[in-house]
């Protein structure tokens, strides 16, 4: 596999193994989403330093939360009302069955986050602006080759949406990565890290950069935990292209 190249055949398949087994698990777990408890949820999802992003909060400003598909994603969105003190959003890719758009919305949300679709994130950036919100971006999806931000990750060419730097500089914005860690089975803990206060005084680039240097060695501490199944490297990088923003 060409994420590992240090690894052998053995330990890779190893590996795969172990992600089919968490995928299972995390079915399983996605179906329990639409009837846990606020008490069971907060049994299960830990986050070990809200402070950082509360702290933001406290000068009144908002801020966008960057992160990648490790872990048990739809546990985490619905229990980031308990450790986060203002309005969370989370922009999501639409269900096309329309019954299971509206059951799955429903489920995240219930316990107070802000459910969008990306086409909306317009929209939700338009009410909240006059207070502080944290606006969720889940960014390690394959995005169009020609309106992206290109880099290596995981040993591999690979496109980056490029909505966490765009607004985050359109907006001025802080950047917090989110750490996803699986400390044993059916338990998650999220943790934060700043990667910008003001993305003003960032090099273009360099927020998606480290997004990308942080999800990476996130997954390679803990590879089993990752959607390797969501088709990742579907596109291949143009040749008219180098690595950074594509410009499109």
């Amino acid at each position: 596999m060409n994420a590992f190249p240090g690894k052998t055949e053995e330990e890779i398949k190893d590996i795969e193994k172990k992600f089919y087994a968490y995928l299972s698990d995390l079915f399983v777990e996605t179906l329990r989403s639409f009837s846990i408890s606020k008490k069971e949820l907060a049994q299960v999802v830990t986050f070990k330093n809200p402070e950082v992003v509360n702290e933001i909060f406290k000068n009144n400003k908002s801020a966008i939360l960057t992160l990648g598909h490790k872990g048990n994603y739809e546990w985490m969105a619905q229990a980031f009302p308990f450790a986060l003190e203002h309005q969370v959003g989370i922009a999501y890719k639409k269900v096309k069955n329309p019954t299971m758009e509206q059951l799955f919305k429903e489920a995240r949300g219930k316990y107070g986050v802000d459910m969008f679709t990306t086409e909306e994130t317009g929209s939700f950036l338009r009410k909240n602006h006059d207070r502080p919100f944290l606006l969720t971006l889940a960014n390690d999806q394959s995005a169009h080759p020609e309106k992206c931000y290109w880099t290596k990750f995981l040993n591999q060419d690979t496109s980056f949406h490029v909505g966490t730097e765009k607004v985050a500089r359109k907006m001025n914005l802080p950047v917090v990565f989110a750490h996803v860690s699986v400390p044993k089975r059916g338990h998650y803990e999220m943790s934060f890290e700043l990667i910008c206060l003001d993305p003003s005084t960032m090099p273009e680039g360099s927020i998606m950069e480290k997004h990308a240097k942080l999800l990476e060695a996130d997954i390679l501490a803990q590879p089993e935990y990752w959607l390797w199944s969501h088709k990742r490297w579907k596109h291949a990088m143009p040749a008219q292209y180098s690595y950074g923003f594509t410009n499109s």
